[in-house]
């Protein structure tokens, strides 16, 4: 069972990062935008950082917006962050245009953001391979390229798709090598495993045995459930700009509560299929994030892995 942490695209500091690692989590994330309605930092440099700070766990974006970068610059900066890690890289890639203004700013038209995730994912396979290509696509069109060095993990690192939409759920089945739906609740999350197990078969696609079946959670420890998750719905509210969150959305894409409420209401992500839980950990009001990150990583994570292990 693979738990990792995610910043959301927010500075901890290299201490912070580095008490993930201590802490057992196996995985150290971030989110990005490059215009959003808070404020949030770029994914290489985040990525970079982590890298620095930690020794052995998996570091990555959880999600990266694919279509806001040219493929062949994509490529290239996570080759880079692959290779400073020594080949802990996770690359999650994400469509993106919840935040129209991002695309305005970089000039990418906002109807293109599919077809350009689709090429960049193609692009980004065969950059990996460490063989010189040509490509042609309905946006991209590369010839006789190559990037050298190539990644640290021989034919790069994995990529995973992040999303909700099932036009993504089809590239997750066809071409990537997992999947992490967020906002989705556990039944939902194995749903889209379903579609995707299915889709790949029609498309021919026998699916690796280390398939990535992720799930991207928000969490809120706290010794008061209520609270917990009052101070939950709040910080979605705040952090998407959408007030639905403490209003019909309240309590339905988070978990919050105790150590045993946590860890029950993570245990339906794991009986639905689950392998890699990527959570997003939202503060009480003036915690710091180090007892934020020491009371998950010593309550709630060492409780799940302990569920996670027991026969059923």
């Amino acid at each position: 069972m693979f738990v990792g942490i995610s910043c959301g695209g927010e500075w901890w500091g290299l201490e912070n990062y580095r008490r993930v690692e201590q802490l057992g989590f196996d995985g150290l994330f971030t989110g990005e935008h490059v215009m959003f309605h808070r404020p949030t930092w770029d994914a290489v440099t985040m990525c970079t950082a982590m890298a620095a700070a930690t020794e052995s766990i998996a570091i990555g974006p959880a999600a990266t917006v694919a279509p806001l970068r040219h493929p062949t610059l994509l490529a290239k900066e996570f080759t880079g962050v692959d290779l400073v890690s020594d080949g802990r890289l996770i690359l999650c890639l994400g469509v993106g245009g919840d935040y129209p203004k991002e695309f305005e700013a970089l000039d990418v038209p906002l109807e293109q953001k599919g077809r350009r995730t689709q090429e960049s994912l193609e692009i980004l396979k065969l950059y990996f391979s460490g063989e010189r290509f040509s490509y042609e696509g309905e946006i991209f069109t590369l010839a006789d390229v190559l990037i050298e060095p190539p990644p640290a993990q021989p034919g790069g690192p994995p990529v995973w798709l992040a999303g909700r939409r099932e036009v993504t759920q089809r590239r997750a089945a066809r071409f990537a090598d997992g999947w992490l739906p967020y906002m989705y609740t556990a039944k939902s999350v194995r749903r889209t495993f379903d579609f995707i197990r299915d889709d790949a078969e029609r498309a021919g696609r026998e699916l690796p045995g280390d398939y990535a079946w992720g799930a991207y959670t928000y969490i809120a420890f706290g010794d008061e459930g209520e609270e917990a998750q009052r101070r939950a719905d709040e910080h979605l509210a705040w952090r998407y700009n959408e007030p639905r969150f403490v209003g019909d959305l309240a309590g339905r894409y988070n978990v919050a509560g105790d150590v045993d409420g946590c860890v029950e209401q993570l245990m339906a992500f794991v009986e639905a299929g689950v392998t890699h839980l990527v959570l997003f950990p939202m503060p009480a009001a003036g915690q710091s994030v180090r007892d934020m990150l020491d009371g998950i990583g010593e309550g709630v994570l060492a409780a799940l892995r302990r569920a996670a292990q027991a026969p059923v």
